[in-house]
């Protein structure tokens, strides 16, 4: 009985252009342009030029105290803006050193009155740069399998080993960071940025659960209601 123990890194497996930003969109059909900051180079297509030069200028602002409070600095980061849908948000793809921001307007009386570019993109890079210095590979290894197998005794001529009759297997993920403490420091940002504090929008929805008497409970409090999907 022979057993074998393989270490298999996925980098194959995890093309990481397809695997991590599975909702991007190209759009191959729009004339695209890149602005370059000091830090950062910031994408944009036909009428999104506006954006874009705010979008760099609070990138590079935002740069040093994110990186200074985790003592980590990144490889050029890439910005990637859309104003295509009608549907506004970001999304950090920190293997790929990239963010993506929809910027349709958020302009509307019950959201209060955060600066909503310089939240989304101080979130979006708290991520990327909490992420990457909690890794525990590089960049270019987001996981690894060990892997024991095992074969049994019998034998025929025309094959080399026995069939396997158990196979076990221990991943190792280069990310270590779960999600509901990503997504809490990612809303701290740094205390003095105070760009995501509490504002009429939240007072107005709590002051609406407490009237009609619809609180969440503190078991309901303490879950993470969203996944590492989404």
């Amino acid at each position: 009985m022979k057993q074998f123990l393989i270490l298999t890194f996925l980098i194959s497996l995890f093309t990481l252009g397809g695997t991590f930003a599975q909702f991007t969109e190209f759009h191959p059909e729009l004339d695209w342009f890149t602005i370059k900051g000091k830090h950062v180079e910031v994408h944009y297509h036909n009428g999104a030029e506006r954006t874009a030069k705010v979008v760099a200028k609070i990138a590079d602002e935002v740069w040093d105290p994110i990186c200074s409070l985790y003592d980590y600095e990144p490889d050029k980061v890439h910005y990637v803006i859309k104003d295509l849908d009608d549907y506004s948000n970001g999304a950090t793809y920190f293997f790929d050193n990239k963010i993506e921001i929809w910027t349709s307007a958020l302009d509307f009386d019950l959201r209060g009155t955060h600066n909503w570019l310089r939240n989304v993109i101080s979130h979006e890079f708290t991520h990327l740069v909490q992420i990457q210095s909690a890794m525990k590979l590089s960049r270019s290894v987001p996981a690894v399998f060990l892997q024991l197998l095992n074969y049994q005794e019998e034998r025929r001529p025309d094959i080399l080993y026995g069939y396997p009759n158990y196979v076990i297997s221990y991943p190792i993920a280069s990310v270590n960071v779960p999600a509901w403490f990503a997504e809490g420091t990612a809303q701290y940002m740094r205390q003095e940025f105070d760009y995501d504090n509490w504002d009429s929008h939240r007072d107005m929805i709590l002051r609406s659960y407490v009237l009609d008497g619809n609180m969440l409970t503190w078991n309901e409090m303490g879950v993470f209601g969203k996944t590492s999907l989404g």
